[in-house]
């Protein structure tokens, strides 16, 4: 279902569902919430990456309506009969509540990585679009696939991608629905770099562990100032921005840079 490695700072975590393409799951979800949160607040985890096992990346929502054998929410499973719990009203709170993970990815304090093979679809883009940094194979295909299957997208799905493409672009993605290739992708700015299939994981690698091995306290600092750049005034963005930079500016990471390029070394970073 998930399957979390660490190595060296960076964590990844791989939706392994190779069999059906990694298509997600509301156990699967749930269960990415939950690595998302330990890993936002784990200061070993200094990157993540996110990727699909085998030949996908996730082409969303398994729409077969089985788990494969994972377990049943109880609380479903409590109350599907119960004709309040199937209204439109309740339906959506619950999915609104269920899927954080658009919010976990943006607000946590650490670079992360979407690293996609083949398709990204549906709730897989929505997925890769939440990540800071998006590195395709040449094989990558992106897909909104909502309006084709009769739904209107993810909580969150148009926000990012209007923010990340342009609103332009994203209602012609979100109502016309066509296929993406990585090429295209990177030509409209939806990933940052496509790499042949057979470097992806060297390529995402790499990446990785040179934001593990950056300062997390200015990662975590930018991320909260591009965040409210996307709504405030250029006023309040440079009040926020000014006590942060000065605070990353005092802290041993601060220093530190100052003192590896007055030594010219490569600085070590610690977290403080």
């Amino acid at each position: 279902m998930l399957k979390i490695d660490d190595d060296a700072g960076v964590r990844t975590i791989t939706l392994n569902r190779p069999d059906r393409m990694n298509a997600l799951t509301m156990t699967m979800v749930t269960k990415l919430n939950d690595a998302l949160r330990d890993s936002a607040r784990d200061p070993g985890v200094r990157a993540l990456v996110i990727t699909g096992a085998g030949r996908g990346f996730c082409p969303g929502f398994d729409l077969s309506g089985g788990d494969g054998g994972e377990e049943v929410d109880p609380i479903a499973e409590r109350w599907q009969n119960d004709p309040v719990w199937l209204t439109p009203e309740q339906a959506g709170l619950r999915l609104l509540l269920d899927d954080q993970t658009p919010v976990l990815l943006r607000r946590m304090g650490k670079p992360t990585i979407a690293s996609v093979r083949g398709a990204a679809a549906g709730s897989g883009l929505v997925l890769a679009i939440a990540c800071d940094i998006r590195i395709a194979s040449e094989t990558a295909i992106f897909k909104t696939a909502f309006a084709s299957a009769g739904r209107c997208g993810d909580p969150g799905g148009t926000y990012l991608l209007s923010k990340l493409v342009g609103p332009g672009r994203a209602r012609e993605l979100y109502l016309m629905d066509p296929r993406i290739s990585a090429s295209e992708a990177l030509a409209m700015g939806l990933v940052t770099k496509v790499v042949p299939d057979d470097q992806l994981e060297a390529e995402t690698k790499a990446l990785a562990q040179r934001f593990a091995e950056g300062p997390p306290i200015a990662y975590a600092s930018i991320k909260r100032n591009l965040m409210a750049a996307e709504t405030m005034a250029l006023e309040e963005t440079m009040a926020l921005e000014a006590p942060a930079n000065v605070t990353a500016s005092l802290s041993h990471d601060g220093k530190e840079a100052g003192r590896a390029f007055l030594e010219k070394r490569k600085p070590v970073f610690r977290g403080y």
